[in-house]
């Protein structure tokens, strides 16, 4: 378990010398027995604590990540933020009044893009000391071990220059450790420079045994065979679409990888022949189980017994919720800042159990006394944690990242766009089918429109929107109340929702918006970026 090792953690000794950002608060502690950076990789220790940062930093660390500190959106919400499909109703930082009132200039989202450029090129630099130096501890640890770190290292070098090149396109590749500020400097390579590195770092570590063939929570929540093929499945999808197009070579990748997932055995669907409805749900287990063979990687957190929380909880429901007098959240708020709108809660079909009470959503709460209180919007269950808002302090629950019904619809998708529609039929219905919902027979473009509704009903909360919108170039509309359909539309003419807040607008996202762009501070700092922003930011 790596959470118990986060408190004695030296990693970011000689990290702290890099440009791209400071360590964060909690790894900044520096016990009394703390080594210098060149008394380290000396034991097997070192070499654990190395690879545990990995967990704790980049891409991962976007679910503590905010800007200007306060009760404000996570960075994981910002994208969804961006669509205008969720709101966060407290609208007090710059990020959000400058996306809902349309005002798509650099100086307004110049420091979310920031925070996002910093936390993952920290993760990048942690993951790139881990490459360089664990194939020089021979002798101190064993050739499996050398072979599984350096493999745990390339997987989250490869999964925060997938999230680089999804939010800003092309950015420099950095793949040696920096120990002096000699060589910095560094142009940008293109995206599909930084796609095809990915590919490479990915494609290397699923040859031979490096990676264990394990479910997540049975290898103690370390990097599996399946989550390094799940996150290339991801790549192939997104690069399948647009900006790179990449097509139906891509879309047939996508599909491969998934069915290896698919056909490594590990994972399944919780409550696959259809799921309960009530507490003890599929998507309740989802929730708040340790052991679902259906997480393929989470998000880890244990406030109960390391201290580090899950703050979602008083992010889920709105302000209304602290009058009842029922909750103490830390700091004494509780504000909704990723509020579904009302288009994609009335799409959910009335017999999809995702959509009744308390599964991802609810709108009613009874305390221990046998009070009833009724929320004035939809609350966010997979987030609501009773314990940790009664007590007041973060919970314990895991945050799902990949999980095996999102590699079923990548199967569906890429099988879909390339012409293999009963097998992609099979897979989607697979996801259908514990949901509650009849199959689909739909072919052609009706086919992929109900793949697209499928993974927005199925990962609301689970923030992957912004990424199909970008790719696809599409974006939902309502078709039909309760129908459990949406209609995918062409991005730039679509109805976008709460452009402000209540309000449609058609066309207010432009197309340039869906890069960031690059931070002001390190076009100042770097040479070879000045000059070479994302087009359309000014």
């Amino acid at each position: 378990m790596k959470l118990s090792k986060i408190n004695s953690f030296l990693f970011c000794m000689f990290v702290c010398s890099l440009f791209m950002s400071s360590c964060d608060s909690f790894l900044e502690e520096k016990p009394l027995d703390a080594k210098s950076s060149n008394q380290f990789w000396a034991t097997e220790s070192d070499a654990q604590t190395a690879v545990n940062a990995l967990y704790f930093g980049g891409v991962p660390y976007l679910h503590s990540t905010d800007v200007d500190g306060g009760w404000t959106p996570k960075a994981t919400m910002w994208g969804g933020i961006m669509s205008g499909l969720f709101v966060d109703k407290r609208k007090d930082r710059t990020f959000t009044t400058a996306s809902e009132g349309c005002n798509f200039n650099v100086e307004a989202f110049d420091a979310t893009a920031l925070k996002l450029w910093h936390e993952f090129y920290k993760g990048i630099s942690r993951a790139n000391f881990v490459i360089a130096n664990i194939p020089s501890m021979t002798g101190i640890i064993s050739d499996d071990q050398i072979n599984n770190f350096v493999a745990q290292g390339k997987f989250f070098r490869a999964y925060g220059y997938f999230y680089l090149v999804k939010e800003f396109g092309g950015v420099p590749y950095i793949s040696e450790p920096y120990v002096s500020t000699d060589g910095m400097y560094v142009e940008r390579s293109s995206a599909d420079e930084i796609y095809r590195n990915i590919e490479t770092d990915l494609l290397s570590i699923l040859q031979g045994d490096a990676l264990p063939n394990k479910a997540f929570y049975d290898n103690g929540c370390y990097v599996t065979k399946a989550m390094a093929q799940t996150l290339l499945a991801q790549v192939y999808l997104q690069w399948a679409g647009a900006p790179q197009n990449g097509g139906n070579e891509y879309y047939t990748k996508a599909a491969n990888m998934a069915q290896q997932v698919i056909n490594g055995g590990q994972h399944i669907l919780e409550q696959a022949g259809g799921s309960s409805d009530g507490l003890s749900s599929a998507f309740n287990t989802i929730k708040t189980s340790k052991t679902s063979k259906e997480i393929i990687f989470a998000k880890e957190f244990d406030y109960t017994n390391y201290n580090i929380g899950n703050s979602y909880a008083v992010r889920s429901i709105g302000a209304d919720a602290f009058q009842w007098g029922v909750f103490k959240p830390g700091g004494d708020i509780m504000y909704n800042a990723y509020l579904p709108c009302d288009m994609l809660i009335n799409s959910y079909a009335p017999e999809d159990i995702r959509a009744h009470e308390k599964q991802f959503f609810f709108r009613h709460y009874t305390d221990e006394d046998g009070n009833e209180y009724e929320l004035n919007t939809v609350g966010n269950w997979a987030w609501f944690d009773e314990v940790s808002l009664i007590n007041g302090r973060d919970g314990d629950n895991n945050m799902p990242t990949f999980r095996y019904a999102e590699v079923l619809l990548i199967a569906a998708e890429g099988l879909a766009r390339t012409g293999q529609e009963e097998n992609a039929r099979g897979y989607l219905n697979q996801v259908r089918k514990r949901a509650g919902l009849a199959d689909e027979t739909a072919s052609g473009d009706a086919l992929i429109q109900s793949i697209l509704t499928e993974r927005f009903h199925e990962f609301p909360l689970e923030f992957k929107i912004w990424d199909d919108i970008r790719r696809t170039r599409l974006y939902p509309e309502a078709d039909g109340a309760q129908s459990g359909k949406l209609r995918w539309v062409a991005f730039g003419s679509a109805s976008i929702q709460n452009k402000p807040d209540g309000s449609v607008r058609v066309g207010a996202i432009p197309e340039y918006a869906l890069l960031w762009p690059i931070p002001l501070r390190e076009m100042q700092a770097n040479p070879s970026l000045q000059g070479n922003q994302n087009p359309g930011w000014s």
